[in-house]
């Protein structure tokens, strides 16, 4: 056929071809099995398997069994970034998997610390990621206050533009994952597979078939996802430094170079003070003596 001409040239345009036409194209990458639509563009092609590359060498552990999360030694905020498959019924079911939420693991589901915002003030737009075309924008502006009032004024960012920026970023590459592994038809233990794979670690499935990415955040409030036996090595909380001592004040009855000394009517208010030689026409003693 075409693509058996020796001519590079052609080899490149069959190439092309195969890959706008409209069927599936499936990608085998690294163990990732990904669907795409013919719909999509080459350029979110492009991207993901760009994206899977770079995170093939990511190790993730099992995924873990437990009901509590430790944040481990030296971390004061750890806890999941959860994410809708789209597979759940009612409000849950949807064509597109989507962010839900940053959730730091307080007690009782963790021993992540509340620390709260500089500026608590509940968000007044929709950002990127919440952004639904079912969805009037009044009710995600809703959704978003009721997960900034109950998790993201635990989360040790600045505000509330500063904790659903973090919240899009870190929800970008495993929703492509997800998209992915929706499109090819993968259940959610599949999907969840793909994440680890991916080097996106996961920590549990839960209702509504959600799926949950561990995360942790150190002391500059930037939340990353890690793998939750690494949360000591990436988001140990550094101490402040010391301050500084503060200088010692300049005894009073003293003379310095270029600074009044004590005040005085003449010489003899001066004697017997330190560094002071005489008293000056200023009224005060001085270091400086008479030439």
């Amino acid at each position: 056929g075409e693509c058996s001409d020796r001519s590079i040239f052609l080899l490149q345009v069959c190439l092309t071809t195969l890959l706008s036409a409209v069927v599936p194209i499936t990608a085998h990458l690294i163990g990732l099995e990904v669907s795409f639509d013919a719909d999509a563009g080459s350029s979110d092609r492009l991207q993901l398997l760009q994206h899977v590359s770079s995170k093939a060498t990511s190790k993730c552990p099992s995924i873990p069994q437990e009901d509590s999360m430790d944040c481990g030694a030296g971390v004061r905020l750890c806890g999941i970034l959860t994410l809708e498959t789209g597979q759940g019924s009612g409000s849950y079911h949807h064509d597109k998997p989507s962010v839900h939420g940053l959730w730091p693991q307080v007690a009782p589901y963790g021993n992540s610390d509340c620390i709260g915002p500089q500026d608590s003030a509940d968000p007044g737009q929709v950002y990127s990621c919440y952004l639904e075309e079912n969805e009037a924008g009044s009710h995600q502006l809703e959704f978003e206050q009721h997960e900034w009032q109950k998790h993201g004024t635990c989360a040790g960012v600045a505000n509330n533009s500063d904790f659903f920026s973090q919240v899009c970023e870190l929800a970008r590459g495993p929703l492509r994952v997800m998209a992915a592994s929706k499109a090819a038809g993968l259940d959610i233990s599949d999907t969840a597979s793909q994440l680890q794979r991916s080097g996106f670690c996961v920590w549990s499935l839960i209702s509504h078939s959600q799926i949950t990415l561990s995360a942790c955040a150190g002391s500059d409030g930037i939340w990353k996802l890690a793998p939750y036996t690494d949360f000591s090595n990436l988001c140990k909380w550094v101490a402040p430094p010391n301050p500084a001592p503060t200088p010692s004040p300049i005894p009073t009855q003293q003379c310095v170079p270029s600074k009044h000394g004590p005040p005085c009517s003449s010489n003899e208010d001066c004697v017997n003070m330190a560094g002071c030689v005489r008293c000056a026409h200023s009224g005060f003693c001085t270091d400086v003596k008479l030439r």
